[in-house]
C-alpha cells in the first residue's frame, strides 16, 4: 500500500467516524426533543408522582435545558451507565431491562437481512441481463408495506386455523389466539415479512441485477472467460462489497420495519419496548434504545464502507494483466 493510498484511507476513515458520531448524537437529540414536546412528563404517570416530584425532577435533571440533559446522558452512557428505567420498571437499570429484548430484536434483524440478501441474490443471478417472469410478481409482492403484510398474514392464519378446527381436521394449535405468549411462528413471520415487504426485496433485486450485469461484462471477467477460467466465483467475490453497501443503505428501513412488526405481531423486543417506553415517557429507556439503534445503523454503514475501501471497487473494472 502506497503512502498516498494510506492517507486516502485515513481521511476516509475520519469522515466515516464523523458520520457515525453525528448519527448517534443526532438520534439522541431528536428522541429527547420529541419526548419533551409531548404534554406532561413521566412523573404524571407514577402513582406517588406528585409527592415525589421535587426529588424526581432533581434526580432526572428535568429542570435543566435539553442540551445539558443530553450531554449529561451521553457522558454517563460513555461511562457504561445508561441510567435507570423511569416508568416501565422504576429503578431497574436500563441495561438490565433492555438486554433480553435487544438480543431478540438483533437476531430477528440479522435473520431478515440475510434472508433478504440470499433471496435477492438468487433471483438477481437468474434474471440479470435478460427477461424473467419472476421479476414482476417479486416487485408487486415487495411493494406491500410490512404492517399490511403482517395484518394479512395473521388474519389469514387465524381464519385458516379456525376453519380447520371447526371441521375437526386439526386440534387447536399452540399459537392460536395467544398473543401474549412467545411464539416461534410470529418471529418467523416477522423475519420473512421484514425481508420481503416495503420494497426491501424489490430494491435489492434491482440493484443486484445491475451489479451482476456489469460484472459479467467487466474486462477482467471477459479476460478470465477467454482463458477458460471459472468466472462465477470471481463475480461473487466482487459482489460482496456491493451487497454489503446495499444492505447498509437499507439498514435503517429494516430497523424501522422491525419496530412496526414487533408491535403488530406482539413480539417482545426492543422495537415494541421502544413503543411502550415512548408512550410512558421513560426517557432513559427511549434514549438507550434510540442510541443503540443508531449505533447499529451507523456501525453497519461503517463496516460496509470499510469493506468497500479494503476491496477497492476499482478492481471490478480493471483489466487483468
Amino acid at each position: 500500500m502506497t503512502t498516498r493510498h494510506a492517507t486516502q484511507l485515513g481521511q476516509a476513515a475520519l469522515r466515516i467516524c464523523g458520520r457515525w458520531l453525528t448519527t448517534v448524537v443526532g438520534v439522541a437529540a431528536l428522541l429527547l426533543l420529541l419526548v419533551e414536546m409531548a404534554p406532561g412528563d413521566a412523573i404524571d404517570l407514577l402513582p406517588d408522582g406528585e409527592t415525589l416530584r421535587a426529588e424526581l425532577e432533581r434526580r432526572w435533571h428535568l429542570g435543566r435545558p435539553l442540551p445539558e440533559r443530553l450531554l449529561l446522558w451521553l457522558l454517563s452512557a460513555l461511562g457504561g451507565d445508561l441510567g435507570t428505567s423511569w416508568t416501565i420498571r422504576p429503578g431497574a437499570p436500563v441495561s438490565e431491562v433492555l438486554r433480553g429484548p435487544a438480543l431478540a430484536s438483533l437476531l430477528r434483524l440479522l435473520a431478515a437481512l440475510m434472508t433478504s440478501a440470499g433471496v435477492a441474490l438468487a433471483l438477481a443471478w437468474r434474471s440479470a441481463g435478460h427477461a424473467s417472469w419472476l421479476r414482476r410478481p417479486v416487485h408487486v409482492l415487495s411493494l406491500a408495506p410490512v404492517f399490511l403484510l403482517a395484518h394479512l398474514a395473521v388474519a389469514g392464519l387465524n381464519a385458516s386455523a379456525w376453519s380447520l378446527m371447526e371441521a375437526g381436521w386439526i386440534d387447536r394449535p399452540a399459537w392460536f389466539a395467544l398473543p401474549t405468549e412467545p411464539s416461534v411462528l410470529r418471529s418467523f413471520l416477522a423475519v420473512v415479512l421484514l425481508a420481503l415487504g416495503s420494497t426491501a426485496l424489490s430494491g435489492l433485486v434491482t440493484d443486484l441485477e445491475d451489479a451482476i450485469a456489469r460484472l459479467r461484462h467487466a474486462p477482467f471477467v471477459l479476460a478470465a472467460r477467454g482463458r477458460g477460467e471459472p468466472v462465477d466465483p470471481m463475480i461473487l467475490r466482487n459482489l460482496v462489497p456491493v451487497a454489503a453497501a446495499l444492505l447498509a443503505d437499507r439498514l435503517a428501513f429494516f430497523v424501522g420495519g422491525l419496530v412496526i412488526l414487533e408491535k403488530v405481531l406482539l413480539l417482545g423486543g426492543a422495537g415494541s419496548l421502544l413503543w411502550r417506553a415512548s408512550l410512558e415517557r421513560d426517557v432513559a429507556l427511549v434514549l438507550a434504545i434510540g442510541v443503540g439503534t443508531g449505533l447499529v445503523v451507523a456501525t453497519g454503514r461503517l463496516a460496509s464502507d470499510a469493506l468497500r475501501a479494503y476491496a477497492d471497487p476499482r478492481l471490478t473494472t480493471a483489466p487483468t494483466r
